[in-house]
Parts: C-alpha cells; structure tokens; sequence
C-alpha cells in the first residue's frame, strides 16, 4: 500500500507539474511572423505570421504499474514535465526498445507517442527548425490524425513557402476548428498564393466583421490590401524560372519579365558563390505592379521602391518599361531578394535592422558599385547607436535616409576591419536557432556591435573607410 501510495504521489506531482508547464509554453512567438520592413517596405503588407498556440497536452498516468513499471517510465514524465519534449520523446523511443517484455509499459507508450510527438514538434517549430519539427508531427499523425499536429504542419509548410502542401493541412485543421481566426488569416495568404483571392477576401471581410474594435483596423487594411491585389489579378500573368514565380501584367509588362528572372537567378548564384546564401528550396513569389497600383496593393508609402512580405512586390514606373536593363530595377530586385534569403535563413525573425538592412545594401551593389562610400555633400553626424536597434518602420522618408546610409556604412566597416570574407564568416553562422542580436551576429569575427558602432562613427566623423576588397 505504500509503494502504491508513493507511486501515486509521484506521479501526481509531476502531472501537475507538467501541466503548468503546458499552460506556459506557448509557441506564439514560433515563426514566421513578418520581419520588420524596411523604409521601402510597407507594414500592413503582410498578414501577421503563425502565432497560435496548441492545446495544452499532458501525459496519461498510468494506473496499473508496479514499482519496476513506474521506474521505466519516471524519466520520460520529469522530462516532459520540465518542458524539454525532444528529450522526453527520445526517452521514450529508447524505452520502447527496452520493454517489450512489459506489456503495461509497451501499451502505455504507445498510448503517449502522439502526444509525446506534437508536443516535440511545437518545441522544435518554436525554435525555428521545422524540418526536424515536421518528421515529428508526420510521426505522431500517421499514428493519429490530431488537430495539433494537423496545425503543426500547416504552419510549418506555410513557414517554409510550400504552399500547395499547407493548404491541405489547413483545410483539415480549419474544418474542425474554423473559429481559429488566427489559423484563417494566415490561409488567406495561402489562397493569395494560389490566385484564389475571392476566397481570401470572403474570409477577410468574415474576419473584420468578427474582430474586436482593436483588431479592426489592421484587418480592415489587410482586406484593402486583398482587394485590390484581387482586382489587379485579372490583368496579369505568371511565368516560372528556378527559383523564381513572377506574376506580372500580361501585355504592358511582358517585355520585362526576362530582365526581371535574369536578375533574380544571377543574383542567387552570386550570393551563394560570393557569401553562402543558400538557394530557395521552393520558388520564391515574386510580383510586378503598376506604380499606380502598388500603394492600393500593399498600402505603402508612395516614394516605397519594393518591398518584401513572404513575396517580392516591386512597383514597375513607365521609364523601368522604357529601359530594360535599368540599373535602378536590378538593385531594387537584389535588395528585396536579399531580404528574402535573409528570412528563409533566419527564420523570419526579426533581425537587427542596421545589419537587414545593410547588408541588403552592401549584396545589391552591382559591379563594385559600393567600393567608394558616397558622404554625400551634407552627411551630417553619425546616429546614436540605439537608432539601429529599432524598426525603421516609424520613420519618415527623410528620417530613414541617413539611418539605412548609415546602415550600409556599419556593413562596409564590418568588412574594412576584418576583411573581405567577414560577410561570409557571419551568414554561415545564421540558421534558424541561432541567436540573431547585433553581438552573436558578430560573434563569428569575434566582433561586438559597441565595438562596430565607435569604429564606424569615427570613420564617419574623419569621412574616409579603409578600403574593403569587394
């Protein structure tokens, strides 16, 4: 009676433990919500990234288990009620091995595995790395088709662009969960990518109407924003490359879309020869506008050259139609692709703005075109270094001028002080779990950002930069 009373004690505490610790983790901050845009790009252009939680899961206590049982599975329980599901997972695939000459302890991790399946999936979907997040939630829903692991790879498929496939996790999940406005909104960028905007813009209005007062106005300009890019789908065209899927207006746009495709291929293989930025897996959406039109798309700033949110949205003007080898549209072109690889590599976290920035300026030069540092002929002092840890977002045209100069020049500085390979060092080190503030970002030339700041501000202040091998 003691050793069933001690058991019974344990396995109390550690539930309840556990089931703390479930109502704490919640993978709201797990992926994909839009990086913060730069000063030619647009916030409400894109739709908030995946932030819904999952249900709060918990292990069955068994009822039946001697003290031998109990032992054999007490290690899985402490792990997974500390919150660390990978581990408690592999615990559990290793005691399988183990047990089967214990049927209780066989069935009962049988039982748990789809649990013990989603709950490391989330863990691993909130650090970014859903392609060991997805082999877990393909696991557990081959073993039970759960709404967890159907939202899981729903999320992790948008995530990672592949659309087609998301699609068919979200229609599963939403079926039986279509009050998830959080789940519909992200599927109405899942149904833009498929040309279905009737339908994204039905669920939109049905989301506006629903929203509290305070929701309403950034839904309501996300539905703007749908519609119109519904109304200009009916003048345009699609054409594939690579890794490329261009969209653009059929008869006064044709003409550009090679230059465009060329450009964007080109400038792949350069970035992955030239600094290690890995090619997209999936084709990346990229999308041509009308100048007029691309303030009713994406309801920018009207002096925004392109913009990044999930596709590439460039505004094309009559003299880009007019010459089409526009110095002008390749960097804007390389600029915005930058960010996109920048993104696919990171996560879509929100990466110091000075280095997001920056080095989409530093990548889109063409021909050494950054290799003489243009002071300009009133430069003006150097920003205080918190100016370069906030989004851009809030600042005006003519505020965010000397901030994204001066991003550039912190880049350029990177490279006159460790060498021309410094670039490379740094992007090898970023990936999805890795930590993205300014100092482990330098980490790699075995930099720190206060280190940086002074050295550019004085360049800055002497109005020269040491050479850098471009």
């Amino acid at each position: 009676m003691l050793k069933k009373a001690a058991l019974g004690l344990f396995f109390a505490v550690i539930l309840a433990t556990l089931w703390q610790r479930l109502r704490e983790f919640s993978p709201r901050d797990l992926a994909s919500a839009p990086r913060p845009m730069s000063a030619v790009q647009a916030a409400a252009a894109a739709p908030p990234g995946p932030s819904p939680s999952p249900k709060p899961q918990t292990l069955a206590s068994p009822s039946d288990f001697g003290e031998a049982d109990a032992a054999a599975v007490r290690p899985i329980f402490a792990a997974f009620a500390t919150g660390d599901f990978v581990g408690a997972l592999n615990l559990a695939d290793l005691a399988k091995d183990q047990v089967s000459q214990r049927p209780n302890v066989l069935a009962w991790l049988t039982q748990q595995m789809p649990v013990l399946l989603t709950s490391a999936g989330w863990a691993r979907l909130k650090v970014g790395d859903c392609d060991q997040a997805r082999v877990y939630f393909e696991r557990s829903h081959a073993l039970k088709a759960t709404q967890e692991a159907n939202k899981g790879l729903a999320l992790c498929h948008y995530k990672q662009k592949n659309m087609r496939v998301a699609r068919d996790h979200f229609l599963a999940y939403l079926a039986a969960e279509p009050g998830d406005s959080e789940m519909q909104l992200l599927y109405t960028d899942v149904l833009e990518s498929e040309s279905r905007f009737p339908e994204a813009v039905g669920i939109l209005r049905q989301l506006v109407q629903a929203a509290a007062p305070a929701e309403q106005p950034a839904l309501q300009q996300r539905l703007e924003s749908m519609e119109g890019r519904a109304q200009e789908s009916t003048l345009e065209q699609v054409e594939a490359s690579q890794h490329f899927r261009l969209t653009y207006r059929a008869i006064e746009q044709a003409d550009l879309t090679p230059q465009v495709l060329s450009t964007l291929e080109d400038a792949v293989v350069e970035f992955n020869e030239q600094f290690g930025l890995p090619p997209p897996l999936l084709p990346i959406e990229v999308v041509l506008y009308p100048r007029q039109a691309f303030g009713s798309v994406t309801n920018g700033p009207s002096w925004a050259e392109g913009l990044f949110d999930g596709r590439l949205r460039i505004p094309v003007s009559s003299s880009r139609l007019d010459v089409l080898a526009s110095a002008e549209l390749q960097t804007v072109l390389r600029h915005e692709l930058v960010h996109a690889l920048l993104a696919l590599m990171s996560d879509s976290r929100s990466l110091p703005p000075w280095f997001d920035e920056g080095l989409a300026q530093r990548l889109s030069c063409n021909q050494r075109a950054c290799a003489v540092f243009d002071f300009g002929p009133q430069p003006g002092g150097f920003l205080p270094e918190s100016s370069f840890m906030s989004s851009y977002l809030s600042l005006s045209a003519v505020n965010a001028g000397p901030a994204y100069h001066q991003s550039l020049f912190l880049i350029l500085t990177i490279e006159a002080k460790h060498g021309a390979a410094s670039l490379r060092q740094i992007l090898s080190h970023l990936a999805a779990g890795s930590s993205i503030d300014s100092d482990a970002l330098l980490a790699p030339v075995n930099g720190r950002f206060a280190d940086l700041y002074a050295s550019a501000k004085g360049f800055w202040q002497a109005r020269s930069l040491p050479a850098a091998s471009l």
